[in-house]
């Protein structure tokens, strides 16, 4: 059987550049012996064949207003989508065809201008929808979509044709949809053109294969891949929490399915399976319980899921309100424990039960376990000395920051989820309070219906200038950073504290209490004050705020700092540290002796 002819996309809203790229990539491929096929795919016949009086009252092009059928949320709007999708398959075949003809021996490329993803930003469908699985199973023949990203003014420039803010949201539009799609790459459409064609050419022979790797597999179970499952409460998705955790289980589980099969176990209101970014979800029906109680019957379930589901690896994330699930009792393959919060002690006092006794018992039964700070390794290896600590930081997306912007602000910004008592909010009002601020507060984030409800009456019962924005995403998020003074982050309890990260990277300092697991970001343009007094958080707060000059040096250190963190460089290490498990003999057998050989008792860190 012939290989299927392999599938390049170059994606991306109007101005970005997307025909002259597809131009250079398919010369580039040429020339390393490809035999390569070009093909426009975006417009069906209902686009190009109607009168134009007709055709802009019935359809809308990506950075149009809506129009009767330009989405999917009317009748006539999802048939027009099922046509796209249609003559999008069709075209494909007829360029893989063509492509063929003039093969020769040669490995077969096909390179499209534009492609499903722009049919999913085109027509928004329900992510659940029929329309929307359609669309994200070409996707996912696709080998590498690359995706021309640049901020709205630079595309506004380009084009000439749309206003800042419609590219703003489409540009939204299609991180949003990237996120669900296997192998899209960013490439920074800003960049000088001969810039931007190499990070394209680089990412594209990343991910070429050789002609006998594009046969399809034989039949059966499995690709012949091994299996790595991840299980995490949270989820990108989830209505309670979708934090910093879920971030990296979705960045991390995207990274891994380029060379191993995976699945992520999480949960959802009705259960079910999808297949994301090449990575496939079972959701364990328990969204209904809630965020706490659901968090216990998840406990419960994750062994037999763990017994039941085959598997090479797992990666256990731990979940409140006592961390482990005791997976290695249940599962026959190798399990490690991802520690990004361990949540016993906060949840003992939170709750007032023991729940750190389960927490600490538990460790005994991991062999790895992966921390986000050295705190968190310090209290592993106490309780569990015969466990190989892994310290991986997380990653952060590295926006371009103009000079001036670092450290200038007009307001205080509190980011994050909406609990009072552990993300210390009561403590941050109280300090916002207890002086004369000069600049108000502005709160952003959401949280369960109870905890929503605590902070409305916190705030109705204060005469502070304080905000509450609810949650914000996308580019209103990157203008909240953008434009704050500093952040503050009151923490009762962190485990990593990603939005610290995501602050620094926008050179804006960070205010937070001194507990352990923040210290990673001593001398990074943090100020730290004493755990939990809130006379010295207000007395920083009103210095802060009061004082441009040493903002602007905090901000500073804060974006150098930031620079030496990227989502690419925790992934790698993630890939590189299960490589290296999956390769081990004995992953389940190993004596206590060959643990302590590896280095037990001793900080294990991934460079």
């Amino acid at each position: 059987m012939k290989p299927r002819p392999q599938l390049i996309c170059v994606s991306g809203p109007d101005g970005a550049g997307k025909s002259s790229l597809v131009g250079q990539v398919a010369t580039g491929l040429r020339g390393r012996g490809y035999a390569v096929a070009t093909q426009y795919c975006y417009g069906c016949v209902v686009c190009r064949r109607l009168p134009r009086r007709i055709r802009f009252r019935f359809t809308a092009s990506v950075g149009e207003c809506r129009s009767l059928a330009s989405g999917a949320r009317t009748w006539a709007g999802r048939l027009h989508g099922w046509v796209d999708a249609a003559e999008l398959a069709a075209t494909l075949a007829q360029a893989g065809a063509r492509a063929r003809l003039t093969a020769r021996g040669r490995p077969v490329v096909v390179v499209t201008d534009r492609g499903p993803l722009d049919g999913l930003v085109k027509f928004d469908p329900e992510p659940g929808s029929g329309l929307a699985a359609v669309f994200t199973r070409m996707a996912d023949r696709y080998q590498v979509t690359l995706l021309l990203d640049a901020e709205p003014e630079v595309l506004a420039d380009r084009d000439g044709e749309y206003p800042t803010d419609l590219l703003a949201k489409f540009r939204d539009r299609y991180r949003r949809w990237a996120e669900r799609l296997p192998h899209v790459h960013l490439v920074h459409a800003a960049a000088p053109p001969a810039t931007v064609a190499a990070e394209a050419m680089g990412r594209v022979l990343r991910r070429q294969r050789t002609p006998a790797a594009t046969a399809d597999p034989p039949l059966g179970t499995g690709d012949g891949r091994t299996h790595v499952v991840i299980s995490t409460f949270d989820d990108t998705r989830s209505p309670h929490y979708h934090g910093g955790g879920a971030l990296l289980v979705d960045k991390v589980a995207r990274r891994l399915a380029d060379e191993h099969r995976v699945t992520v176990v999480t949960v959802a209101g009705h259960g079910g399976t999808e297949t994301r970014d090449g990575v496939l979800y079972r959701r364990l029906p328990l969204g209904w319980a809630g965020p706490r109680f659901g968090q216990l019957l998840y406990h419960l379930l994750l062994p037999l899921m763990a017994r039941r589901l085959p598997h090479d690896l797992w990666l256990e994330s731990f979940t409140p309100p006592f961390s482990t699930s005791f997976v290695p009792l249940f599962s026959r393959s190798r399990v490690v424990g991802v520690a990004q919060s361990l949540s016993g002690v906060p949840m003992a006092r939170k709750y007032h039960l023991p729940f750190f006794l389960v927490e600490r018992f538990g460790l005994r039964f991991y062999d790895d376990v992966i921390v986000m700070n050295e705190a968190d390794g310090a209290t592993v290896r106490r309780h569990a000395p015969h466990a190989v600590t892994h310290l991986i930081h997380n990653g952060v997306e590295r926006p371009a920051v103009a000079p001036e912007r670092i450290g200038d602000g007009d307001y205080i910004a509190y980011l994050g989820r909406v609990d009072v008592w552990a993300k210390g909010l009561d403590l941050l009002l109280a300090a916002h309070a207890g002086g004369c601020t000069p600049m108000p507060l502005l709160l952003a984030g959401s949280g369960t219906r109870t905890e929503e409800a605590k902070l409305t009456r916190m705030l109705s019962a204060t005469a502070a200038d304080v905000r509450w924005l609810g949650e914000v995403t996308g580019t209103a998020k990157r203008r909240l950073l953008e434009g704050c003074a500093f952040t503050v982050l009151p923490s009762r309890s962190e485990s990593f504290g990603i939005v610290a990260l995501e602050s620094m990277s926008y050179g804006k300092p960070v205010l937070h209490f001194d507990v352990p697991t923040l210290r990673w970001m001593d001398g990074g343009g943090n100020v730290a004050v004493p755990a939990f007094d809130v006379d010295a958080l207000g007395r920083e707060l009103r210095a802060l705020a009061a004082d441009e000059h040493t903002r602007r040096r905090l901000g500073g250190l804060a974006y150098t700092a930031a620079q030496r963190f990227s989502w690419e460089r925790t992934t790698d290490q993630y890939v590189a540290l299960v490589q290296r498990l999956l390769d081990s003999p004995g992953a389940r057998t190993r004596t206590t002796r060959e643990v302590e050989q590896e280095g037990a008792g001793s900080w294990q860190p991934i460079r």
